[in-house]
């Protein structure tokens, strides 16, 4: 990414020009043999912004391959996230309606694997809407989320959230499930957050992780920039392994409902790294990058 570059995205985003940009190595594997899928993303008002996708060629991973600095993020997602993503950078009623009806799928779909009580934390939580549906059937639960608009929306309405990135989030209070709702595509640190995720589980805890911007993105016919990272069934299932958790579940079924389309989740419980399943599921991903995402990348840089 050159200078030229960098200095248009910035502009777009209207952000600071100091921010710089460094190639990274697989996420997930740490390995630097990759495939470049697409060389630029759908930006602020529909540019074309040159942030490079990759596919990690011993993993399957697919990332922009181009990571700025912490303070980038920490700024981007505090001020300028939701005023370019919606024109605005406070919540509409409607947003926040949405939030709890997605929150209502979530406990009916996922109540076999839950205790009757618990304690729920949201991370990347938005205005916290998800949470209000557990809290309603008796469970504590607590959010963050680094938007300082739409936190602050949620706790004027009296919920329990911080603002704060992800990879600052406190743990010391356990809980019993962790849902992470499109949000681990954003975060700057992803094994960061998996980490905190794994050091606030209770014992036999439940992760839920969303990953959309893939599958959204291959239904629209384009990538945008926001995303970080474009988790796939795969992808989720080796950030738990990684981290310490069994996947249980993973799915297609909307479980937040029908108004996110191209969702995929993953369920894990905690449990403890397991070297040999990590090792199939790479090759698994390998071969699904190769084999299904490689020819729509193909399609779409070639249109």
């Amino acid at each position: 990414m050159d200078i030229k570059s960098v200095r248009h995205y910035l502009e777009l985003l209207q952000m600071r020009q100091d921010y710089q940009p460094t190639p990274i190595a697989c996420e997930i594997c740490d390995s630097s043999t990759c495939l470049t899928l697409l060389t630029h993303v759908h930006g602020p008002q529909e540019n074309a912004v040159a942030l490079p996708v990759v596919g990690c060629t011993q993993c399957g991973h697919i990332y922009q391959i181009y990571r700025f600095d912490s303070q980038f993020y920490q700024d981007y997602y505090d001020k300028f996230y939701r005023l370019n993503l919606f024109g605005d950078s406070e919540p509409d009623k409607t947003f926040f309606l949405d939030q709890i009806k997605r929150g209502n799928y979530l406990y009916k779909n996922l109540s076999s694997w839950l205790p009757k009580q618990g304690y729920l934390i949201d991370v990347g939580c938005s205005a916290g809407g998800l949470m209000i549906p557990f809290a309603k059937r008796g469970w504590q639960v607590k959010g963050n989320d680094p938007d300082s608009a739409y936190a602050q929306y949620g706790k004027k309405l009296g919920l329990n959230i911080d603002t704060v990135s992800a990879e600052d989030m406190a743990t010391d209070e356990l809980a019993d499930l962790i849902i992470i709702n499109g949000s681990l595509e954003h975060v700057y640190d992803v094994n960061r957050v998996m980490e905190k995720c794994r050091a606030m589980a209770a014992d036999q805890g439940l992760l839920l992780i969303e990953g959309r911007a893939l599958g959204y993105g291959m239904q629209q016919g384009y990538l945008t920039h926001n995303h970080r990272r474009f988790l796939t069934p795969h992808s989720i299932e080796l950030l738990m392994l990684k981290h310490g958790w069994t996947p249980v579940l993973t799915t297609e079924t909307p479980l937040c409902g029908p108004t996110r389309p191209g969702a995929v989740f993953v369920l894990g419980r905690a449990s403890h790294t397991d070297s040999e399943v990590f090792v199939a599921v790479s090759a698994a991903g390998r071969d699904r990058l190769q084999r299904f995402y490689r020819p729509w990348f193909d399609s779409v840089g070639a249109a």
